[in-house]
């Protein structure tokens, strides 16, 4: 053999000295630790992302993948590295093999640091305790609207006012109305849909148009403003006007409904916050016009910015999600004539965080962009900290008519894989809405499709305070809590209003002998209905069932009395 020729790396002879023997050994092991190394990143990969590769198409997992590429990339490199036979003579040198052995440890050492940082701590929760949060719930809503109107929306909100919780502002008492009510004749309301997912993954465009149309009927007039708003992230709204759509006619998109209103002379337009994501700008305040995102400063606790947009909608009305509407000519803001409508859809998260509802809709209020991690921080509760910024929605209405009630899928949600249960749960408590109507909606959709526990990672559970949606709410309500917002995840400090205008026809929580006919029971005792519930046919305005409030069902027991 010429002096020159190549010597294979793994060939014997039976003259090979002790000092070939090992560097054969060490090459051996080095490279059979390189292939373990790549087979191990590889495998963890797979995992990770389960049986769907679109999922590496979420933000969730490409920075998984970015982890795994800090992790188990340095050996894929050696790997290369390997081939070139200069490298290879000198790592076998008493120095390489140290430099290799340090280079061991540094990667196992990084790995465990990345495993540590990426541990999610559990946040201190310092709950209210004179402190209960209402909760509205209607079941049985008519599942075709009436005309712009969506009967379990009047329905719901009709509980909320003989309840207390008036819908409108006015100074004129009324069922609906009175001088604490949510919502003034001129203020600007922000109606906040999902509108990320086509099919039955974006909020019901039925309930959106009854929402629409209940506000413009406030008693004193409507004189303000309505902005529908989404962030996408990374899909386009398209406009607002996907072909398919979640509501009883799937060609009814939020954009049709924004323009049937328009027709009516209606001041109303939508906004996609999409379209700025990329664009950080100041406040108004500081001499900024430009709409786009205000980033705040970075949270280590986090590892995150919060972020909230700020915009100029169709009509010239300068909007700050937090400090409120700009007057450009005197300088200020007004925060009270801006209201938030938050219209999320409960659903499973299997992607990421088990379950989605009022306070992981957020992240269609910020903007993942910008280097703000918003995604990956759900975890550690930055949400709930921009709630806690930008003050909580003054009303949650979660969508629950048709859900995504299967644990292995989720947030997308087609048409064929979505549970109709036609439910509307609503409070200004997002976190109390949340755990309630995971917990009594959406699990008892689980395990009435089949699904029974334990529940695949990451887990819906709300039981489990380690589960991956329980992880994000607590975190988020300790933010919320921190900035002086009254919020509970305690079961016992929700009161709960159930209505089911189906068979609670004599107003007293249960559906009993004498709802099965009321008007029997009306003449049996005349002088019940009008002293022990004197609102009643307010209640169940649709008595005779037919899809809408007729004359007859206005009263019906005066008129039912009211004979010779």
């Amino acid at each position: 053999m010429s002096a020159h020729a190549p010597h294979a790396p793994f060939t014997t002879s039976p003259h090979e000295s002790g000092a070939s023997r090992r560097q054969r050994f060490l090459r051996r092991w080095f490279f059979v630790n390189v292939l373990l190394s790549g087979l191990f990143g590889l495998l963890w990969l797979i995992l990770r992302s389960g049986t769907k590769p679109s999922r590496l198409t979420y933000p969730c997992q490409q920075a998984a993948l970015s982890t795994a590429s800090l992790a188990f990339g340095g050996p894929l490199v050696a790997a290369l590295i390997a081939a070139w036979r200069r490298t290879l003579r000198a790592l076998l040198t008493p120095a390489g093999v140290t430099g290799a052995a340090v280079g061991l440890f540094a990667t196992l050492g990084t790995w465990g640091y990345l495993s540590r940082a990426n541990a999610v701590p559990r946040l201190p929760i310092d709950l209210p305790l004179d402190y209960r949060a209402k909760l509205f719930h209607v079941v049985n809503c008519p599942q075709d609207p009436v005309g712009d109107r969506f009967i379990g929306l009047d329905n719901l909100l009709r509980m909320m006012g003989r309840e207390g919780l008036k819908f409108y502002r006015s100074p004129n008492v009324a069922l609906l109305a009175g001088p604490d009510g949510l919502l003034a004749r001129d203020d600007t309301i922000l109606v906040k849909i999902n509108y990320q997912w086509p099919e039955r993954g974006g909020t019901n465009a039925d309930l959106l148009s009854g929402l629409i149309r209940c506000i413009i009927e406030h008693p004193d007039g409507f004189a303000g403003e309505i902005v529908v708003c989404e962030n996408a992230q990374f899909n386009s709204t398209e406009g607002f006007d996907r072909a398919a759509n979640n509501a009883q006619n799937t060609s009814l998109s939020p954009h049709d409904v924004v323009v049937a209103f328009k027709s009516q002379g209606v001041k109303i337009s939508h906004y996609d916050w999409t379209l700025v994501r990329y664009t950080s700008v100041q406040e108004y305040s500081a001499g900024n016009l430009q709409d786009g995102y205000v980033v705040g400063a970075y949270n280590a606790l986090l590892q995150g910015r919060p972020s909230y947009p700020k915009f100029k909608t169709e009509y010239g009305t300068y909007v700050s999600l937090k400090h409120g509407l700009w007057d450009a000519v005197g300088g200020t803001y007004d925060r009270e004539h801006l209201k938030f409508i938050n219209l999320p859809v409960l659903k499973s998260h299997h992607s990421t965080y088990g379950a989605t509802a009022c306070v992981k809709h957020y992240m269609g209020v910020v903007t993942r962009e910008l280097s703000t991690n918003s995604h990956s921080a759900i975890a550690r509760g930055i949400l709930g900290a921009v709630i806690g910024e930008v003050r909580p929605a003054d009303l949650n209405i979660l969508d629950c008519i048709w859900i995504n009630a299967n644990p292995n899928t989720g947030p997308q949600t087609p048409y064929g894989g979505a549970t109709r249960r036609d439910q509307l749960v609503a409070s200004t408590d997002p976190v109390a809405t949340d755990i309630w109507a995971v917990k009594n909606i959406l699990i008892p959709a689980f395990l009435a499709n089949g699904y029974n526990p334990p529940w695949p990672t990451p887990s819906a559970d709300p039981d489990d305070p380690n589960s991956a949606f329980r992880r994000y709410l607590d975190n988020s309500l300790a933010y919320i809590r921190a900035a002086g917002f009254d919020a509970t995840n305690d079961f016992n400090q929700i009161d709960v209003r159930t209505w089911n205008p189906l068979g609670d026809l004599n107003c007293d929580g249960a559906t009993d002998f004498g709802d099965i006919n009321p008007f029997v029971l009306a003449l049996s005792n005349p002088g019940g209905y009008a002293t022990q519930y004197p609102d009643c046919e307010i209640r169940n305005a649709d008595i005779n069932r037919n899809g809408s409030v007729g004359f007859d069902d206005i009263n019906p027991f005066v008129s039912l009395l009211a004979g010779p």
